[in-house]
């Protein structure tokens, strides 16, 4: 479904534990004004903005408790806490080694970034959204998001696709990292059809060890084969999240009289009587949604649907705690 510009819908159990609690702070600085950010230019200085207010906006409290996942074994070196030497492992190779524990362990993230035709989309004239397209908007909010994971001493990568994998920069967590991804998302240009199923297929065979995945994308090409992808990779213990982007002439379909409608992907138009078809269109969308919604739900992914007018530093803060809570959580 497509406007003048483009609306296309159609180890161990026995583990020490430890606690880690995050809450966000209610209204503290992390609603910066999605129009304002439209304004900045530079995408580090934008992310900068939206991760420091994120930051601020979270408190942060450790204590100990009973339960994190136990992550994987480190040689014993003078100054580790010896209250976590393995001694089943000692027994067995006569070597000392520590057990460390998934609050311990940095998190690795990898942003896949859908840079199809439609994620060119932008609102029509006149409208109260800001200026923004929705491939800008998962660019800034992708950007936001590896910078507030790197300050936490995180290793995050960045992919993109469209037909097929065409970006990919491995989860690091080294000083300059970070201005790589930033560099690369800067590059993005929106461009032809999209397959999310070709891309996550592309990456499986090279993620060995668990990661936090965020794909970001409109989703509009979310067939059974994408969908069951994205189940596929959950199946794998990774910890997926859909941030589903959409600019709200496609949520709300705004369209009066004749329109013209012109698909950026393949270039496809049609004429019709935009208000005849309001109604049918507004309940296909919801269809859509909904199905997405509830595919995700019994693969264990995290679905957002964000629209390009949303402030996105107010949303991370909650996607933030919520992943700190969950994987720190007692089990």
């Amino acid at each position: 479904m497509a406007s003048s510009r483009e609306t296309s819908v159609t180890e161990d159990s026995n583990s020490t534990r430890r606690r880690e609690e995050t809450t966000p702070e209610q209204g503290q600085g992390t609603a910066v004004d999605p129009r304002v950010l439209a304004d900045i230019g530079n995408l580090a200085f934008r992310a900068r903005i939206i991760a420091d207010s994120v930051l601020h906006g979270m408190h942060r409290s450790r204590h100990h408790g009973t339960s994190v996942e136990f992550a994987e074994h480190k040689e014993y070196s003078p100054g580790d806490d010896v209250r976590h030497l393995d001694w089943r492992a000692y027994a067995r190779l006569d070597r000392d080694y520590i057990k460390r524990f998934e609050d311990e362990a940095h998190l690795r993230a990898l942003l896949l970034l859908d840079t199809s035709g439609s994620m060119g989309y932008r609102g029509i004239e006149g409208a109260r959204d800001p200026r923004e397209t929705k491939l800008e908007y998962g660019k800034t909010l992708a950007a936001a998001l590896a910078y507030a994971l790197a300050r936490q001493g995180d290793a995050v990568g960045l992919a993109s696709f469209d037909t097929e994998l065409n970006l990919l920069v491995p989860a690091r967590a080294r000083r300059g990292h970070l201005q790589e991804i930033f560099s690369e998302l800067e590059g993005l240009q929106p461009n032809g059809p999209t397959q999310l199923a070709a891309a996550i297929n592309a990456l499986t065979g090279g993620m060995s060890r668990r990661m936090i995945v965020v794909v970001i994308s409109d989703l509009l090409d979310s067939n059974e084969a994408s969908l069951a992808a994205l189940a596929r990779l959950a199946a794998r213990k990774h910890d997926v999240a859909l941030f589903q982007v959409l600019d709200s002439d496609e949520l709300d379909f705004p369209f009066e009289d004749s329109t013209l409608f012109t698909s950026i992907e393949d270039n496809r138009e049609v004429q019709i009587d935009a208000r005849a078809i309001r109604q049918a269109y507004l309940q296909e969308v919801g269809a859509f949604l909904k199905r997405v919604e509830v595919r995700a739900r019994s693969a264990g992914i995290e679905h957002h649907v964000i629209r390009t007018s949303d402030a996105p530093g107010r949303f991370l803060v909650r996607f933030l705690a919520a992943r700190a809570s969950r994987r720190t959580s007692v089990r």
